[in-house]
């Protein structure tokens, strides 16, 4: 349909341009007729479009073009009808081609090409103009908060067709790790409270499927205190040595770090040594104490400091000192003087020597391997270890009473002495050893006596 305001003005396409005043000119009895086919055009806002509208021939009649959307007559014959600088028209005798550069989504629309006849005939073409995403808000490149702090960024694209716009981390991380959110659509992303995990590149990217599609990166940095770890709160050593005390840091910015002792600060020198050692998002301070003193076992301070806060630990250093261990020894047993015998089995009470120190308990004619095994005694009073070696020293040739004296040596003592004493028992001619309680002495016992007694009780 025609806009009313155009049907004023088709009277005044039979009027001809001249150089003097307009003239009525001889209409064709053969009306021309619309070569060029109705089309739409589909262009880039920015770049430059022609819209075409070609007849047989004019005959006098003229050709205009009429913008359908804003109703808006832009040329007549050879002559515009429009200030824009961004039309322009080339016309001639059976064609009129009306340019628009650069175009705007503003000229998104209908366009008519009416021809003078009568009745009224025309050719309408549609101009599809595409606008891609152009930012018209956004975060910018760096963004920096501090932790806790509701932040939005901001990715606001001018589009058509309306695009769609979507957020991603750089990284390939979750955005929101509880409940797990790796994309989310929007024109903004929001952080109720930001933490420190949320620091990171966040991409957004603007696509309306119909042109290129448009991204932008912005870095989040999450400011926040210094948290500090301590290795060990206790730290244990032996005085003369060297100790290294450690504790680790988080922080963003980065933290300055220091030691103190007693409210000092410590410095490197011939007594301490600093390192610091940067571990991923962490830094790990060592101190290292050079020949440890009485007076270095104290309380040390590790502490971490940016301009976001201030965090301390504390590592106590104690002595570790040498412990005594009391080795339990054999008692020790009284030896009798040589010719005081021990009664045997075939004694009773009444015959004791009055200067006897092994009186019979109970029974007078009980065996006395028992009262022998208290006269075995070892002259260091120290047991001797299972391994080693045995060396017979000497022994006595008295008849009643045989002294048998032997050396151990081993790792764990230099040298130990023990000294058996061989008790008459059993029966007549045989010797009782009195050292059942001492198996590898038993053993040693046998093989060197095995030649000299003819049976062992």
């Amino acid at each position: 349909m025609v806009p009313t305001c155009l049907l004023c003005v088709l009277p005044l396409f039979a009027i001809a341009e001249g150089g003097g005043s307009p003239q009525r000119v001889a209409i064709s009895p053969a009306p021309p007729r619309f070569v060029h086919p109705a089309h739409n055009v589909t262009v880039l806002e920015g770049l430059e479009v022609t819209l075409l509208c070609s007849v047989t021939s004019l005959h006098g009649y003229q050709l205009a073009w009429v913008h359908e959307e804003t109703q808006t007559i832009l040329s007549i014959g050879r002559q515009l009808y429009t200030r824009s600088p961004r039309l322009s028209l080339n016309a001639d005798h059976h064609s009129a081609g009306l340019t628009i550069s650069p175009v705007l989504a503003i000229d998104r629309g209908w366009y008519m090409c009416q021809l003078n006849t009568q009745p009224m005939t025309s050719s309408r073409s549609y101009l599809q103009v595409l606008v891609p995403p152009t930012l018209e808000e956004w975060s910018g490149s760096y963004v920096e908060v501090r932790e806790g702090v509701t932040v939005r960024l901001t990715c606001r694209a001018r589009a058509f067709p309306p695009a769609l716009t979507t957020w991603r981390r750089e990284d390939s991380e979750p955005i929101f790790r509880s409940p797990t959110v790796w994309v989310m659509e929007g024109a903004e992303l929001l952080f109720q409270s930001v933490r420190r995990e949320h620091t990171g590149a966040y991409v957004c990217r603007v696509d309306n499927n119909a042109t290129a599609p448009v991204t932008r990166t912005t870095h989040l940095t999450v400011t926040y205190a210094p948290v500090l770890w301590l290795g060990r709160e206790l730290v244990g050593t032996k005085a003369g040595l060297d100790v290294t005390l450690n504790c680790s840091s988080e922080a963003n910015p980065p933290a300055q770090h220091f030691w103190s002792v007693n409210s000092t600060n410590i410095t490197n020198s011939d007594k301490y040594h600093l390192q610091e050692i940067k571990l991923s998002t962490r830094t790990e301070v060592l101190l290292t104490v050079n020949d440890v003193g009485q007076g270095d076992f104290t309380h040390y301070r590790c502490h971490a400091i940016n301009p976001t806060g201030h965090a301390e630990g504390t590592i106590r250093l104690y002595e570790i000192k040498e412990r005594v261990v009391v080795v339990p020894t054999r008692p020790a047993w009284h030896i009798p003087p040589l010719g005081q015998l021990p009664p045997s089995r075939h004694t009773t009470k009444s015959t004791l020597p009055p200067t006897t120190l092994w009186p019979s308990r109970g029974d007078p004619g009980r065996s006395h391997l028992e009262d022998s095994l208290r006269k075995t005694k070892l002259a260091t009073n120290k047991i001797p270890s299972p391994s080693g070696s045995w060396k017979l020293l000497g022994k006595s040739n008295d008849k009643y009473l045989s002294k048998i004296n032997y050396q151990h040596r081993s790792r764990l003592h230099n040298t130990s002495s023990l000294m058996v004493d061989m008790i008459e028992g059993g029966g007549a001619g045989c010797m009782a050893v009195p050292s059942v309680g001492i198996l590898l002495l038993t053993l040693a016992i046998i093989h060197l006596h095995q030649k000299g007694t003819n049976c062992l009780g």
